[in-house]
């Protein structure tokens, strides 16, 4: 499992290119996290949104696996919680 703090990984953060009226954020406010090598992007809001470790990668992105250590301890076989 690759960790998300790789220097291989690449992720963006999408700004809003429309006005508050349109999706509710000011143009220039970021709006996505977003992986940089597939389609895979979530919504940031002001409440507890999903992040890296829940961006739905394409299935043959090289990201794909890509998981925090934080996740990596809590959800992988043979850790103390799983």
């Amino acid at each position: 499992m690759k960790s998300v703090y790789d220097p291989s990984t690449e992720f963006d953060i999408a700004r809003s290119e429309t006005p508050i009226s349109e999706d509710g954020y000011k143009i220039g406010e970021p709006k996505y996290l977003e992986c940089a090598y597939c389609s895979a992007r979530v919504l940031l809001t002001e409440e507890p949104s999903p992040g890296i470790d829940e961006l739905a990668h394409d299935p043959f992105c090289g990201q794909r696996f890509a998981k925090t250590t934080w996740w990596q301890e809590h959800f992988t076989a043979g850790s103390p919680s799983a």
